[in-house]
């Protein structure tokens, strides 16, 4: 097909119009189109306006327009008039802009700005801001406050602050509580803290404290815990002992002593036997003891089967590692262990 169309474009036109829809018939397609739009491009944008039908087939609005900007933005600018609104629209007027951009800034911004229609301003400054934010973050996101809005404005804001993140997460910290609840926010304060904890995670771990209740907060602090952890468990352990009482306390412990047990079950079981005698020290046993498993099944199962004040789905946890790791030995063991005989027949497995 490539080959007939080089030699006689107007025959394989016809020939593709027979075609049916399917891979085929849009691999043709995007050739013939390619081909012509190099030396016709109005011919070209006027049988796709025609002959496009796939989400597939509208990517050759993406190359024509890129190709077009970087060869003379003046001429490129007027055919936008000739494409489709929707999909085909988005995918020129993006690659126009992309393309631009990289050439003069400043002019792409100054035209994106004076776009007549919202969505097309939109889309354009939003690209504009993109290229800005690895340069000037900061910038970036002033300029997108001003201009944007909704989802574009979030995504603007969060592509900043992964630059800003990189090298000043003190600074990106200050942004992430102007975020919009959900999961820009959720997403900003998870890899925020573990850049701020992994320069001071006293402060991280302060910060996280001051977001919003609920994913932001808790997912956040557990980030930061975790960076701290692998640098300083015992002092990361004692920061979650001083945490404020409730569910912050609860939910950071929690994740805490999974990390701690992998790293040093006996430390972490002496920290977790500390914590408040409520429902958060057996979680976090509990989590210990799998955490052991994964090291030392046997151990932290003999370990577990021990304990009185632990729910069964402790040794039911750390019994799992064991039968897959040593199945006949984690068997003869329970045949000798002092445990109900229910409780046996539930921990064999098949």
């Amino acid at each position: 097909m490539q080959s007939w169309i080089a030699r006689d474009p107007e025959a394989a036109l016809a020939a593709i119009r027979q075609i049916p829809p399917g891979n085929e018939r849009s691999q043709s397609l995007l050739l013939l189109l390619d081909t012509i739009g190099r030396t016709n491009p109005d011919r070209a944008l006027a049988l796709a306006a025609e002959l496009i039908d796939t989400r597939d087939e509208r990517s050759f609005y993406s190359s024509l327009f890129d190709r077009l900007a970087r060869e003379n933005i003046s001429a490129a600018i007027p055919r936008l008039a000739a494409v489709p609104a929707g999909e085909a629209r988005d995918n020129a007027l993006r690659a126009l802009t992309d393309a631009w951009v990289r050439l003069n800034y400043t002019a792409a911004g100054a035209w994106a700005k004076d776009l007549p229609a919202p969505a097309d301003r939109s889309l354009a400054l939003e690209i504009i801001f993109l290229d800005l934010a690895p340069r000037d973050p900061l910038h970036a996101i002033e300029l997108a406050q001003k201009s944007l809005a909704g989802p574009a404005l979030d995504r603007v804001v969060l592509g900043a602050l992964q630059t800003l993140t990189k090298t000043d997460p003190r600074g990106a910290s200050e942004f992430v509580s102007l975020l919009p609840p959900g999961e820009l926010q959720t997403q900003a304060a998870m890899d925020v803290a573990r850049a701020f904890a992994a320069q001071s995670p006293e402060a991280a771990v302060a910060w996280a404290l001051t977001l919003p209740a609920g994913n932001p907060q808790i997912l956040a602090l557990n980030n930061a815990l975790a960076s701290w952890t692998a640098r300083d468990p015992t002092a990361a352990a004692q920061a979650v002992l001083s945490l404020p009482p409730g569910r912050t306390q609860h939910t950071a412990a929690v994740a805490f002593a999974t990390l701690f047990g992998l790293r040093d079950p006996p430390a972490a079981l002496a920290w977790a036997q500390s914590l408040p005698p409520t429902d958060t020290r057996p979680v976090a046993l509990t989590n210990i003891a799998s955490a052991w498993a994964q090291r030392d099944p046997a151990a932290a199962s003999r370990w577990t089967a021990a304990q009185t004040d632990l729910p069964p789905a402790a040794l039911r946890g750390a019994m799992s590692y064991w039968l897959l790791l040593d199945a006949p030995a984690a068997r003869a063991w329970l045949d000798t262990a002092n445990l109900p005989a229910e409780t046996k027949a539930r921990l064999r497995g098949p």
